[in-house]
């Protein structure tokens, strides 16, 4: 029987690898995770183990042939009891059909048609609804995360339109009226001179009033200019601007009061009656509904008003916001847009044509926008904030850094920022930065999960894991249900030396996700370290199907078959991991032994030699190499590598087999 290799080079993941983000969503970095070491990888829920489910399924049969050869007097009732237990086994393989096909609710619907009392359906209920709570908390990550706008909610600009009516308010412009043609004096009689003159007076009465309500509105003095369209409206009823007026009015001088709410509700409704084709009440109409949270009435309002009047830049960046709310995102794109082309400096126009754009994933254009809101704005902190996050998606982690920098120079209160720099400066290997941008982002926010864990990273990235373990603690302590919180603990304590408390904060953390990568690559490491490779395989086995990218995954499990005697299969493991990291030494070291058990001699010099290449001190990789030329009859080529590694003045045993070997050469 062959002796177990000793395989070398345990892996692990020695961070959560992106850094949390405000909102608790984890930023990405613009790379494939699981590409880098350390890194965290994507997840999927983990399948049921099948050679359980079949070894349950022949039990059942076994149980049910002895039953039918006893024969007599409980034959029905063991047979009722046999298809029981079958329809209790066919209804938990379709529900794992559902639960590995992300179909929570049809699994959840099987299983809830199955008793709760049998421990087979327990445990599966307990499953589905683990993947479930991940999934879902997976999605509300995704909607949270990174630069996606409802993040942002427009921040920026959402309460724009208000502010601006306090600043800028709105103004309003009267025309004057075409005077009516006199009748000719020779044709028209006593009469009909008489009552022109009082219709012209009557009609230059209205217009100085409204001339004068014009005035009234402009200068903020709303009750008056209410008044003066008022008495327009009096002495002339169908006047559709001074009904207009009128109801603008009511609503600026008391937006708050349902009274003066529905006053101006009544005589917008009046004026469109007079006149379907002025913009005015509708535009107003759109603001009351939109306030009043009715956005399909808003929209529709809006809509006519810009329709009616293009070149009103208000009621086109009203009208966008509401899209975008809606989720129409090439509608409010058209918007903004037509907001930016009539107002070039509108600087919140601007942001939310960004924002948009990010929406529609047109992050080159989104960036030219982030751009054009800075030129309006210097100091614009939410801009430099999106392009940062931009860039970094990019993969131009320089870039992101610099943007997010200005973003905090502008926001300097701003924790979330400081989090994105923080992230920023991890991506770019500045870990030293990181820590002290994370020290920032702690003093606003000390019991916040996010600024712990990610300070717990960087701690443990600058070999500083005793610091950590407080930061991973505090974290834990204020979300014991996030895995990520769970593996830094780990983590942690398994860079202490505290491996027992590492397997049971990795092993927690797997409870919570059992789609999380970094937890189960590094408790099969640990297992595997502790010379239990049956234990660590199936972590392994699910971290590979999981994260079939991540080198760790596949050498530590390749490292598993390697004790576990299977090498074909240690090498198929080792070969895909080097694949990831070529110059992974160890991981050549042990692929050479899986060669050199398999009988490849070949395969196995050249794996040798390429640790050589990799690290000439590393003494085994001689040791084995001489060996093989041993086995192979080229004593001359054997002597000369042992002679060179004692010139090398190796440690003491490697030293000692040298000579040995060079000794039962002589």
């Amino acid at each position: 029987m062959k002796t177990p290799v000793p395989g070398r080079g345990v892996s692990r993941d020695n961070s959560a690898g992106k850094s949390r983000t405000g909102g608790r969503a984890e930023v990405r970095t613009g790379k494939s995770a699981a590409s880098t070491p350390g890194a965290r990888s994507t997840h999927r829920d983990l399948p049921e183990k099948p050679h359980k489910r079949s070894r349950a399924l022949l039990l059942g049969g076994i149980v049910l042939l002895l039953l039918l050869a006893g024969g007599g007097i409980f034959l029905g009732i063991n047979l009722k009891k046999a298809a029981d237990a079958n329809h209790v086994t066919e209804t938990l393989k379709q529900a794992w059909y559902y639960d590995g096909k992300g179909e929570y609710e049809e699994a959840l619907k099987l299983l809830n048609s199955l008793d709760i009392d049998d421990l087979r359906v327990k445990q599966a209920l307990d499953q589905v609804l683990a993947h479930k709570k991940a999934a879902d908390e997976a999605a509300r990550q995704q909607q949270l995360s990174a630069i996606l706008a409802q993040q942002q909610q427009l921040r920026a600009g959402l309460n724009e339109l208000g502010e601006k009516l306090k600043s800028q308010p709105q103004k309003i412009v009267i025309q004057q009226t075409q005077q009516p043609e006199k009748t000719a004096a020779e044709t028209a009689t006593a009469a009909e001179k008489e009552r022109l003159k009082a219709e012209n007076e009557r009609k230059k009465k209205v217009q100085d009033l409204l001339q004068k309500g014009a005035a009234d509105f402009n200068a903020g003095r709303y009750s008056d200019a209410r008044k003066d369209f008022e008495q327009a409206a009096a002495l002339d009823p169908n006047n559709a601007d001074a009904l207009a007026y009128a109801g603008l009015s009511y609503l600026r001088e008391n937006p708050s009061d349902p009274v003066n709410v529905q006053k101006a509700v009544d005589l917008s409704n009046k004026a469109i009656s007079k006149n379907p084709d002025f913009w005015l009440p509708h535009r107003t109409l759109g603001e009351i509904y939109d306030s009043r949270k009715l956005a399909d009435d808003a929209m529709r309002e809006y809509k006519t008003a810009a329709r009616l009047n293009p070149d009103d830049v208000d009621t086109l960046f009203a009208l966008g916001k509401l899209q975008y709310r809606a989720r129409l995102f090439p509608d409010a794109l058209k918007s903004f847009e037509g907001c930016v082309k009539l107002r070039p400096d509108f600087t919140s126009a601007h942001f939310n044509k960004a924002m948009t754009l990010v929406q529609l994933g047109d992050s080159s254009r989104a960036l030219d926008a982030f751009k054009a809101t800075l030129a309006t704005k210097k100091d614009f902190a939410d801009a430099y904030y999106m392009i940062g996050s931009l860039l970094r998606e990019k993969g131009d982690a320089a870039g992101a850094v610099e943007y997010f920098k200005q973003a905090v120079q502008y926001a300097p209160d701003k924790p979330g920022f400081l989090r994105e720099l923080g992230a920023a400066y991890m991506v770019r290997g500045d870990f030293a930065s990181a820590e002290g941008t994370y020290t920032r982002a702690l003093s606003f926010e000390p019991e916040s999960a996010t600024a712990n864990y990610n300070m717990a990273s960087v701690k443990i990235k600058l070999g500083k894991p005793s610091e950590a373990l407080a930061y991973a603690q505090k974290a834990v302590a204020k979300d014991p249900d996030s895995a990520g919180d769970n593996y830094i603990l780990g983590l942690a304590n398994e860079k202490l030396g505290n491996s027992d408390d590492a397997v049971r904060y990795y092993g927690i953390a797997v409870q919570k996700d059992p789609k999380f990568a970094p937890a189960l690559i590094n408790l099969g490491g640990i297992y595997d370290s502790k010379g239990m490779p049956d234990q660590a395989l199936p972590f392994l086995q699910s971290a590979v199907e999981i994260a079939p990218d991540s080198y760790e995954a596949h050498n530590n499990l390749g490292n598993v078959y390697l004790h576990k005697q299977q090498f074909p299969d240690g090498i198929t493991q080792l070969t895909r991991a080097l694949s990831l990291k070529p110059d992974a030494r160890d991981t050549q070291y042990n692929l050479g032994l899986a060669y050199s058990e398999t009988g490849q001699t070949t395969e196995a010099k050249t794996a040798f030699i390429a640790v050589l290449r990799l690290d000439p001190t590393y003494w085994d990789a001689y040791l084995n190499l001489a060996r093989i030329l041993v086995k192979e009859g080229n004593t001359k080529d054997a002597k000369d590598i042992l002679t060179k590694l004692l010139a090398k003045t190796p440690k003491a045993d490697v030293k000692q087999e040298a000579k040995k070997l060079l000794d039962q050469m002589q």
